[in-house]
């Protein structure tokens, strides 16, 4: 966690790095966030987690113009992708073949980690600010991200889901390994986690995002003050969130959890 400060910001803000699970690693240090929330005007997710729906519906609905999935792999390849997932994880790939690849191998990194609590971090901490009455923003908005997965290649994702289903142990290595450095609050080393994790997406998913988020920070911070919460992975390194906020004037002072 990092608080901001400066000439153009009334009163201090924070930067807090998230990790968007369930698991009981990612949750402490809660009575301190929740401090910090309480100094603050308003909260600012990635997006506000209000505008998601609740029942899937909007990412039904967003899929339609893509394939199902048994069209999109040869008959072979999609029943042993089919039987992986049932086998592993209890789940029936044929309900989720309308959806886009990448919806697909999310819903199993939530089946792989941990579920200890019964709402992820972001969901923890914007309940908490809307039972203070703080306002709730997003950095992002809900249309940006649908659109920004809209722009990863479909091969790309056709080859991201096989590959997992078909390493499912050493993708569970890697899933775990990433929740055990969270845990360590390192941001470096989450960072470069992230990066090799999008490969050749990088700039696509972090670099471009990160000037945007920067940029919308800042001016939130002129306006109220503003606890932030975005992926841990977007704020180190030199094209980071938080090195692009100092750019603009903030000094960013990090606080120990």
């Amino acid at each position: 966690m990092w608080e901001l400060s400066g000439e153009s910001v009334r009163k201090p803000s924070f930067v807090f790095g998230t990790m968007h699970v369930r698991d009981q690693l990612a949750f402490k240090s809660l009575s301190q966030i929740y401090a910090c929330i309480d100094q603050c005007e308003a909260l600012a997710t990635e997006f506000r987690l209000d505008d998601m729906p609740k029942d899937g519906l909007g990412a039904a609905r967003m899929a339609m113009s893509h394939p199902p999935l048994d069209s999109l792999y040869t008959p072979k390849v999609y029943q042993r992708l089919r039987k992986a997932m049932y086998r592993h994880f209890g789940l029936h790939l044929d309900l989720m073949k309308h959806l886009p690849p990448f919806f697909v191998l999310n819903f199993i990194n939530e089946q792989i980690l941990a579920k200890d609590m019964p709402m992820s971090l972001d969901e923890q901490l914007s309940s908490y600010a809307r039972s203070m009455d703080k306002e709730c923003l997003g950095v992002e908005t809900l249309a940006e991200q649908m659109a920004l997965l809209e722009k990863i290649p479909l091969k790309h994702q056709l080859k991201s889901l096989r590959s997992l289903l078909e390493n499912i142990g050493s993708h569970r290595r890697q899933l775990l390994k990433l929740g055990e450095l969270y845990a360590t609050g390192d941001p470096h080393r989450i960072y470069k986690a992230t990066r090799s994790g999008a490969g050749g997406l990088r700039k696509l998913l972090i670099f471009n995002r990160n000037t945007i988020m920067a940029d919308r920070i800042a001016e939130m911070c002129q306006y109220q003050s503003v606890f932030v919460a975005i992926g841990a992975g977007h704020l180190a390194g030199g094209k980071g969130v938080l090195r692009f906020l100092k750019h603009k004037g903030l000094t960013v002072r990090p606080i120990p959890l």
